[in-house]
């Protein structure tokens, strides 16, 4: 018997609901009620609530320093993933004859960013998946002396493999490419490592359990302390000119030279009480438990005899586990008429994708392979 590693009764609405479905959206905390109403009371202080607001950022930003290993003052925070990924694409300068590598089976926000530089003369080099599974030596071998980024996600949203990180940060780092590293299914699921990474961005409102709005952005800054930043805001810098000099301005050495304006005070107090609940259990606990529970929800399947797009060997997944068929919406609803929640499709090829994270448990997976039994076996293949 596996039992939650965070009681079901600590979220919002999971009393008799088997959630699956992190990968897409994480439950909510109870506790986020409270959080959201210290925020309320903090943000009606007049001035002072600047400088409250403010300590809850920097608190968030060291338990995601401790979270991705990662000194605090090279962590920001960004409206999302994407903002992060199109900021270093704004940041570089290109020069025609240089290429991106990308990988097939990735968010389109990894992909799409790119493309608007091939009428500049810049490659976009696709990585094709093997059997769903992208091998790290496919990417480097894509890599040359014009590469410039290569931008990969260490656990695929849709596949859910979980690529070899040091591997391929290695032979990146050999041909004098950088390494952006999308972490939205592995941080708060599985241990990051940002040294691996020259820019790192991750979603929070997943396997983090916070909201949307705000989303982790790191910067190697021992491999790219000169990186100017794109766009700039008052919160870019350190001090200005006023009035009387309005053009000038001084940057921070720090992360937050990337952060234009305000960040979403309100999703980092909920960020902030969600990593204090997850830092509690340890990233190894909570490993465990989710390749735990995903490795029997992968043996179930494959015994049913659908197309798994997960890896079995353990180093290569994470919460994830993503398989094929042809009607997702009929067997998403079938589940939900067990209360059990999982998530849909996402591009040309049906998939479903089920999720275990730290509200899960052993009565959670019964319920969800008793509902994949009767479903296998109410619609044969053809039927599905």
């Amino acid at each position: 018997m596996t039992d939650a590693l965070i009681p079901k009764s600590d979220f919002v609405g999971l009393e008799g609901v088997a959630h699956f479905a992190t990968g897409g959206e994480g439950p909510m905390l109870k506790s986020h009620l409270d959080a959201f109403e210290q925020f309320c009371l903090d943000k009606g202080r007049g001035e002072l609530a600047r400088g409250i607001q403010h300590a809850v950022l920097d608190a968030a930003r060291a338990q995601c320093a401790t979270l991705i290993q990662a000194p605090a003052e090279d962590i920001t925070f960004l409206s999302s993933a994407s903002e992060g990924i199109n900021l270093l694409r704004y940041a570089l300068d290109w020069r025609a004859g240089d290429n991106v590598v990308v990988a097939d089976v990735e968010f389109p926000s990894d992909v799409l960013p790119w493309t608007s530089l091939a009428k500049s003369g810049i490659e976009i080099r696709v990585v094709k998946h093997r059997n769903w599974v992208i091998d790290e030596q496919d990417v480097l071998a894509q890599v040359d002396a014009r590469t410039r980024v290569v931008a990969i996600s260490q656990v695929s949203m849709f596949t859910g493999q979980h690529i070899d990180v040091p591997t391929l940060s290695a032979g990146v780092r050999e041909a004098g490419a950088l390494l952006l590293l999308d972490v939205t299914h592995a941080a708060g699921v599985v241990p990051v490592r940002a040294q691996y990474a020259d820019v790192l961005v991750s979603s929070c409102y997943k396997w983090m359990l916070g909201t949307h709005g705000t989303a982790l952005f790191y910067l190697n800054r021992d491999r790219l302390a000169d990186l100017a930043p794109p766009f700039l805001g008052w919160a870019s810098i350190t001090s200005g000119g006023g009035w009387q000099s309005p053009l000038e301005y001084t940057l921070p050495d720090t992360a937050d030279r990337f952060l234009p304006a305000n960040p979403s005070y309100i999703s980092l107090y909920m960020l902030n009480n969600a990593l204090q609940r997850l830092s509690a259990l340890g990233e190894n606990t909570v490993a465990a438990h989710s390749r735990a529970l995903s490795g029997d929800i992968r043996a179930a399947l494959v015994s049913h005899g659908v197309e798994m797009m997960t890896p079995e060997a353990e180093q290569m997944r994470a919460g994830n586990v993503s398989f094929v068929i042809d009607n997702i919406k009929h067997f998403r609803d079938a589940m939900a008429e067990h209360n059990v929640l999982v998530w849909g499709a996402y591009g040309q090829v049906g998939r479903v994708r089920i999720s275990a994270h730290v509200h899960n448990n052993s009565d959670d997976v019964e319920r969800l392979l008793a509902a994949m039994r009767g479903y296998f076996e109410s619609y044969p293949a053809r039927a599905r």
